[in-house]
């Protein structure tokens, strides 16, 4: 299973080469509890200014909050690609 980091720096990616629209990968529980982890990386991402304009679909608020779809129509900040860089940096250290 992917981290956190691992998957806000994934769906940073994504952002910049042009993603906007994310939901589930299916209609399964599975799908949806996935999901999950990729909308709060992107929650975690719009607190702390690494993307902006984001909009997040509600799909259930029974026990938790369930995300059903996230809408970034903003982009990724200059402080998002200063993450991304970082986070590229520590992995050539590590290689190299």
């Amino acid at each position: 299973m992917k981290t956190l980091g691992l998957i806000l720096e994934n769906t940073l990616e994504e952002i910049c080469a042009g993603r906007k629209l994310f939901t589930p990968d299916g209609g399964t529980q599975e799908a949806l509890d996935m999901f999950q982890l990729v909308a709060k990386a992107i929650s975690y991402a719009d607190s702390e200014g690494l993307v902006e304009q984001c909009q997040f679909g509600i799909g259930d608020f029974t026990d938790r909050l369930i995300f059903s779809r996230v809408l970034v129509t903003g982009g990724v900040t200059e402080l998002g690609f200063e993450f991304l860089r970082s986070r590229t940096g520590n992995r050539q250290q590590k290689v190299g």
